[in-house]
């Protein structure tokens, strides 16, 4: 029993001075001055409401201060280090410039350290920014996609955009020779689904374009195989002439999308055609070539099952 005891007794003396040697270190590295890099949110105050920032505005900056380590501890512990700029004081209306030197930015900082404390370096060192009072200028959006499905899927439908266009903010010169704004160029291929995605407004130098970045949105599905008989038409039939084939009408196959499947009011718009103009009235034999005169865009790979088919020709 007794021996737990100074187990006990040791084990607790041997915490204690270990906390004390800890309090100590503390106090003397506390009190060196060290290195450290703090960062500093930024608050414009007094922007005015027809002012918008072409470049911009940095919403934090990153500082290397030396001063006591104790203080930094102040520092790490309050809720937020900020800064607030006074929008006017450093806006140029004449020059559309938002100008701070190092020096102004440093100036304001020192206000939010301590006395004795040094900056070391700023990050941004200076701001020399463009903004503009003018109203903003409304352009079109030129989407620039290249899109391909996988070979058994198709683009059915529309692309749909969420905006046509956008507003551009700049001086009036520069607005005056912007006419419309593009997308980043877009390229997917092989696509099995539907396609949406945001894409990015190719910036303009010297120019904002709010919002930059739009939504995209094509229909990609699935293709099936379907087959329908179509009638043989007989084009470029000269007066008095008439032509006779036979078969009047033959199998065309073609891919279609799968919600089209059942849907026969595009199936009648797929036409079968014999020109009369390749028709050699000359030859014994009575055969001439077809060909797909028209087919919806949406069809895939319309074939028919027949290269010709015989005739007869009509005088009247």
């Amino acid at each position: 029993m007794r021996k737990k005891y100074f187990t006990t007794r040791s084990v607790l003396l041997y915490l204690l001075f270990v906390v004390i040697a800890a309090l100590f270190w503390c106090f003397i590295t506390l009190n060196k001055v060290i290195q450290q890099d703090l960062t500093f949110t930024v608050e414009y105050v007094g922007v005015p409401a027809e002012v918008t920032m072409i470049d911009k505005l940095p919403t934090t900056i990153n500082v290397t201060v030396k001063d006591r380590g104790m203080l930094f501890v102040k520092y790490y512990l309050t809720s937020s280090n900020k800064i607030q700029i006074k929008f006017s004081d450093y806006a140029d209306n004449a020059s559309g410039l938002f100008k701070m030197t190092s020096v102004q930015l440093r100036n304001i900082l020192k206000k939010s350290l301590n006395r004795d404390a040094t900056i070391v370096s700023i990050y941004p060192e200076s701001m020399n920014l463009k903004y503009t009072t003018s109203p903003g200028k409304k352009v079109p959006i030129r989407y620039d996609l290249d899109i391909e499905p996988d070979l058994k899927y198709v683009i059915n439908g529309t692309t749909e955009t969420s905006l046509d266009s956008v507003m551009v903010y700049s001086d009036r010169l520069t607005l005056s020779t912007i006419d419309e704004v593009y997308t980043y160029h877009v390229k997917e291929t092989g696509l099995t689904d539907t396609l949406r995605r945001k894409v990015v407004l190719s910036p303009i130098n010297g120019a904002r374009i709010i919002p930059n970045v739009v939504d995209v949105m094509v229909p990609i599905e699935q293709v099936i195989l379907k087959r329908k008989m179509v009638p043989v038409s007989v084009r470029n039939l000269p007066p008095g002439i008439n032509v006779v084939v036979l078969p009047s009408t033959v199998e065309v196959s073609y891919l279609v999308p799968k919600s089209l499947y059942k849907d026969e009011t595009r199936d009648n718009d797929v036409t079968v055609v014999v020109d009369y103009n390749t028709i050699d009235v000359t030859s014994k034999n009575k055969k001439a070539a077809i060909s797909v005169g028209e087919a919806p865009a949406v069809f895939k790979n319309v074939e028919v099952g027949v290269d010709s088919v015989e005739y007869i020709i009509e005088k009247h």
